[in-house]
């Protein structure tokens, strides 16, 4: 029997017709980072995703305070697809 594994992914998107706006940070558990962007896309269609990372406690330390944290969780966006 396998188990279901999942990591924590940081995207970070910005407006697709304000080039100027600051970058919004995303946090969503997934199994991969293409579908950590996917869901990222499915979730908020109006943005554009800049970069997709793992999170770790060394990355979600050094980010700027300017961003703002959503979290989506694993059985929230597979729910959606």
């Amino acid at each position: 029997m396998t188990s279901i594994w999942s990591h924590r992914f940081e995207v970070v998107m910005r407006p697709l017709r304000d080039l100027g706006a600051a970058p919004t940070t995303v946090y969503i558990e997934t199994r991969t980072a293409a579908q950590a962007a996917r869901d990222a896309v499915t979730q908020y269609p109006e943005m554009k995703v800049l970069s997709v990372a793992r999170a770790s406690a060394t990355v979600t330390a050094v980010r700027p305070a300017e961003h703002r944290d959503v979290v989506v969780p694993l059985a929230r966006v597979a729910g959606r697809r």
